[in-house]
């Protein structure tokens, strides 16, 4: 059963979660990747499924999240550790005195009673927090139930720098199997290839690949089914899941729709307009393309089209759709397809496949560039 939650809106992934779990506590995996773009939904599970869920089933957890400090990886993982060992709101309390130049988890004595975790821990005045001392004892204290989760792991392939920290945290994994557990997630393809599908990949066939699914009509009704308890009116259902759909099934977005209707009295037609031109402003996406060459943006749309953009085929279209007709060399076209990459626009999936990272940027692309879904309405969407 999911824990309890003060969100009356979360339709619950209470079945992945226990999945995971299960796999774990039978020692069928000891570690699970979860890649989905932004906005689909991922941290919501994090929070509200897998973590409570996880906890009843008697396991510890610690939780990194990579985008809260994005030059220091392993003090946030460091971090996460400590937090877990101290209890829920350790870390926040004390993270300027921990972080401050000079500070040390010199020892921590960590154990478990009715009452829960107890710990006592002493600072030092110098070094830093000791990655390696406080996954030890992350593993002691988890009693082969410790499960560690890095949110937006692809960022440990995002430096050289950080090169030595993910060999070490895949020695430590690896060191500790069948105690501690990791799930790591991320939101970039180019940044989950880099991390775990390259044969030279710091987490080469590591990690069972897990499908994040989207959320489908069941969750589009089981809005309409608060907006009906709580205003005694029905919600336009059928057109609220036509248009999460076509968005590209984005959680956010239909939630967004979904608190328009209920606050302004909108139609979900109106409501659409609004959440998702609020959307595509917070993405910026008309300056980027504003911002690009005109062969970085041709071959953007090819990639939104589908082409196979190396072929004769796909590279004459570019041409065509080019000032001068000039047909590009498959080099020139990786050079661009480079560029974009750089700029966290495409990701490379290996074997000469390439795709867009940011789902909302491609529906935006495909509904004002490639072919506006005549059910959505060409002139209102604009």
């Amino acid at each position: 059963m999911t824990p309890e939650t003060k969100d009356s809106l979360l339709f619950p992934r209470t079945n992945l979660a226990e999945g995971i779990l299960v796999t774990f506590e039978s020692r069928l995996q000891n570690a699970a990747t979860i890649f989905a773009p932004r906005r689909k939904g991922k941290t919501t599970f994090l929070i509200n499924d897998l973590i409570p869920i996880a906890k009843a089933h008697g396991f510890i957890v610690a939780t990194a999240d990579l985008w809260f400090d994005k030059a220091h990886p392993e003090r946030v993982i460091a971090g996460a550790l400590y937090e877990a060992i101290h209890g829920t709101g350790f870390l926040r309390r004390n993270w300027l005195k921990l972080m401050r130049p000079g500070s040390l988890v010199q020892s921590v004595e960590a154990g478990a009673s009715t009452d829960g975790v107890t710990v006592k821990a002493e600072l030092a005045k110098e070094g830093g927090l000791n990655l390696i001392e406080l996954f030890e004892r992350f593993r002691l204290l988890g009693n082969g139930k410790a499960l560690l989760i890095i949110d937006e792991v692809q960022h440990l392939a995002s430096r050289k720098e950080f090169e030595d920290l993910t060999a070490t945290l895949r020695s430590l994994l690896q060191h500790a199997h069948g105690e501690v557990f990791a799930v790591f997630t991320g939101s970039s393809q180019d940044g989950l290839h880099r991390m775990f599908r390259r044969t030279k990949a710091p987490f080469y066939q590591f990690s069972h690949e897990i499908q994040f699914p989207n959320l489908g009509l069941e969750f589009v009704q089981h809005l309409g089914q608060r907006f009906q308890e709580i205003t005694g009116r029905e919600w336009e259902v059928n057109a609220a899941f036509e248009r999460f759909a076509a968005r590209g099934y984005m959680p956010k977005y239909i939630r967004d729709v979904f608190l328009l209707c209920l606050t302004e009295g909108l139609s979900v037609r109106d409501a659409d307009h609004r959440a998702w031109g609020t959307m595509t402003d917070e993405g910026n996406f008309e300056n980027l393309i504003l911002e690009m060459a005109p062969l970085d943006f041709t071959v953007l749309i090819g990639l939104v089209r589908g082409l196979p953009i190396f072929s004769t085929e796909g590279r004459e279209w570019i041409g065509s759709e080019m000032p001068g007709g000039h047909v590009p060399s498959a080099a020139t076209v990786q050079t661009a397809l480079k560029r974009l990459q750089r700029r966290d626009l495409v990701g490379n999936l290996g074997h000469g496949e390439w795709a867009i990272e940011d789902i909302a940027m491609e529906g935006y692309l495909r509904r004002n560039f490639v072919e506006i879904d005549p059910q959505l309405g060409t002139e209102n969407d604009q």
